[in-house]
């Protein structure tokens, strides 16, 4: 279970946004936060609505998968595949990676059918045993295999392994996990953990809800204290594009599927990345932080936001300035008053495109703590729609 905190009224966020909010200098200079509990899991993602189903095969048998069948005849003699397989066999469950298979092996190609239903982000094609398919929910697209995905990664899986990567004229370590089962044909969602000053593992420790499903990547900030800094021509942006771009070549990842997740200096870091880099972020989350975007948004980026009302050394502000621009950047109709979501205390923006929303988290009592007890879970259950 999500441990869920105090929601205190949506008019307290609001006069919160009063608030003189601190540290909106370029380079975000925050103390850690400590560490509660992990989280264990959390809930699974709703079932999405699939992507087109495979072509009919040349003399292949029906395939398995969605729930809506898959193109017209258009093989000699072969019979129709359906779409494709959907999550792990079932419909939801967080949408698998791969999929189901079409017609039989020995199938020829056919034309594209109606929609089927299901999570997964791939699905079957006639004549093969494992195709591309489409988006699940309205919200997912195609997947999206990186360079990596033909290379067989040598290292340990399940723990953090270090590296370098020439990032402008120097180079930077950087670590990469790989999850326990790692699949070199499969294209997973990449996180990136963005830390709060003062450590380089000062995260939100994301592999306790991920599991087996993503690759988590992290940095250490280049700023006093290892804060990060956020200009948008700084050292740590280009470190940033560095890390995305190596993990790409290294390992099979999802390219349309790269997330970020910042806690305090490194939400400072992420808002500004949602802000230039919405082109290669699908979504992003953070616990306390500040606005930092600067020069022109281009793109929508999916957002969650956690931020605590007591938290003195990030005040709330600034977290409300971020989403306040993120609505703006998302196209989102703002008159549009949220509505409570699971898991308390949040709240989505009903006016939001579908595929781009934006959630917000305002706790009380928690100070500047990282909020570890359900901030990988509510992160990785968002993430798992896209």
């Amino acid at each position: 279970m999500i441990s869920k905190l105090s929601l205190s009224a949506v008019t307290r966020a609001t006069f919160a946004a009063s608030i003189l909010f601190a540290c909106s200098s370029g380079t975000s200079i925050n103390e850690p936060g400590s560490g509660g509990s992990t989280a264990s899991g959390g809930s699974t993602a709703m079932p999405g609505t699939g992507g087109a189903t495979p072509p009919p095969g040349s003399g292949g048998t029906p395939g398995t998968g969605g729930a809506s069948s898959g193109g017209a005849p258009a093989g000699t003699g072969g019979q129709i595949g359906s779409g494709g397989q959907a999550g792990s066999s079932t419909t939801g469950s967080g949408g698998e990676t791969t999929g189901g298979r079409g017609g039989s092996r020995s199938g020829g190609s056919g034309v594209a059918g109606t929609t089927g239903s299901g999570g997964a982000r791939t699905g079957g094609a006639g004549g093969v045993a494992v195709g591309t398919g489409g988006a699940g929910g309205g919200t997912k697209t195609p997947a999206k295999p990186s360079a990596g995905c033909t290379r067989t990664a040598s290292q340990a899986l399940n723990q953090w392994v270090e590296s370098q990567v020439m990032s402008g004229s120097s180079m930077r370590p950087y670590s990469v996990r790989l999850p326990t089962g790692y699949d070199a044909t499969r294209a997973y969602p990449v996180i990136v953990l963005l830390h709060g000053c003062g450590s380089g593992t000062n995260n939100v420790p994301m592999e306790k809800a991920t599991g087996t499903d993503a690759i988590l990547v992290r940095g250490t900030g280049s700023a006093a204290d290892t804060c990060w800094t956020t200009a948008a021509n700084s050292a740590d942006i280009t470190f940033f594009d560095a890390m995305v771009a190596d993990t790409k070549a290294r390992f099979c990842a999802d390219e349309s599927r790269f997330f970020a997740v910042g806690y305090s200096s490194g939400s400072w870091l992420a808002n500004q990345l949602t802000c230039i880099r919405s082109s290669v972020l699908r979504g992003a989350a953070s616990v306390t932080g500040g606005e930092s975007a600067s020069g022109t948004c281009t793109g929508p980026v999916s957002r969650i936001f956690i931020h605590d009302m007591d938290d003195t050394t990030n005040v709330i502000a600034g977290s409300i300035k971020a989403r306040d621009r993120q609505l703006t950047q998302n196209g989102c109709d703002k008159t549009m008053q949220p509505v409570a979501i699971d898991p308390s205390p949040c709240v989505n923006y009903p006016g939001c495109p579908a595929a781009y929303p934006v959630e917000w988290c305002a706790t009380s009592g928690q100070m500047h703590n990282r909020q570890d007890s359900w901030a990988p879970a509510a992160f990785w259950n968002f993430f798992k729609k896209f």
